[in-house]
């Protein structure tokens, strides 16, 4: 009778453990592993993906980016320390190596603003001094230009010409300072949580942005894309990663609490869409999509309000 007892008990101890477990792993499959404070799928009343673009050279963005306490020399230097994952972009699935990353950021066109594009290699620039011509040309001044001396094989000779050497390209100098890089993208999930009854922005990647007009193509270029919860780590963990508070230096905040207390501003660019088009796409240019973004920022600030009279 008492060897039954104890089989019954370890039975039901090994069930009551076995069901624990299988909760366990459903509540951390419920929850969204890149949040940090993540929410549990069944609380979810309503959610909304969000992408907004911040510019840290606006004013009310420029305490992420003080001199010599720029955000984006953070994330820098720990991607290059190591200490800090990038991502290919914001989706957050294809892990990219540090030389990658530091490769997104050399200048474009360092030491070779004169160089020919692939249509005009084409259309046979370039090629002059190939064919051995050595005769002299009109440069456009009225006197043909001195013929070149020729060495040995029937090369011309550019020793002596300071204007032929090609400059020294460094590798270390080559890339963008931290003030260079002042777009930020951030992607983030508006959630409604029923249990709690209020709207939570939960932020889950920022992507460094190198500006339209500090390319040679005219477009944003994506450096790499970080999780924001291992950002929230580094930016809690170093005392110097200040949010600077010109109003009261009494009260600077650290980088995680600003992003907390939302004290940025980053214009709404695009909403989840199942053709994945940002607003000036869907509304027809960038006028309308600003004024878009602003009509959606409404909605969002009227939604939690408005939720629970109906």
């Amino acid at each position: 009778m008492k060897n039954l007892s104890k089989i019954a008990g370890i039975a039901l101890l090994s069930l009551t453990t076995s069901t624990w477990v299988s909760a366990q792993e459903k509540d951390n499959k419920g929850k969204n592993p890149d949040s940090v404070r993540p929410i549990d799928e069944s609380n979810i009343m309503w959610k909304q993906r969000l992408w907004r673009r911040m510019d840290l050279n606006e004013k009310q963005n420029q305490p992420f980016f003080s001199k010599g306490n720029e955000i984006t020399k953070y994330l820098m230097e720990w991607v290059q320390s190591g200490v800090l994952q990038p991502y290919k972009n914001d989706s957050l699935k294809t892990k990219i190596t540090k030389e990658d990353f530091l490769k997104n950021l050399v200048m474009e066109n360092i030491g070779n603003d004169n160089a020919l594009s692939d249509a005009e290699k084409a259309a046979g620039f370039g090629n002059e001094t190939a064919t051995g011509a050595t005769t002299g040309v009109d440069d456009g001044w009225g006197d043909p230009k001195p013929k070149t001396p020729l060495v040995a094989g029937g090369t011309p000779s550019t020793a002596n010409d300071p204007f032929a050497q090609k400059p020294v390209v460094s590798t270390a100098s080559d890339l963008y300072y931290a003030k260079q890089l002042s777009i930020l993208e951030i992607r983030e999930d508006a959630i409604f949580d029923k249990q709690r009854s209020r709207l939570y922005y939960d932020i889950q990647s920022i992507t460094i942005i190198i500006p339209a007009n500090m390319t040679t193509a005219g477009f944003d270029k994506n450096v790499g894309s970080f999780r924001y919860k291992d950002l929230d780590k580094l930016f809690r963990s170093n005392p110097n990663c200040v949010w600077y508070n010109e109003q009261n230096e009494a009260q600077h905040k650290n980088m995680a609490d600003a992003f907390d207390l939302r004290l940025f501003h980053a214009r709404l660019t695009k909403k989840g869409n199942s053709k994945d088009d940002d607003l000036d796409t869907i509304y027809g240019g960038s006028k309308q999509g600003l004024i878009q973004s602003q009509q959606l920022e409404y909605k969002l600030m009227e939604m939690e309000h408005n939720l629970w009279e109906y």
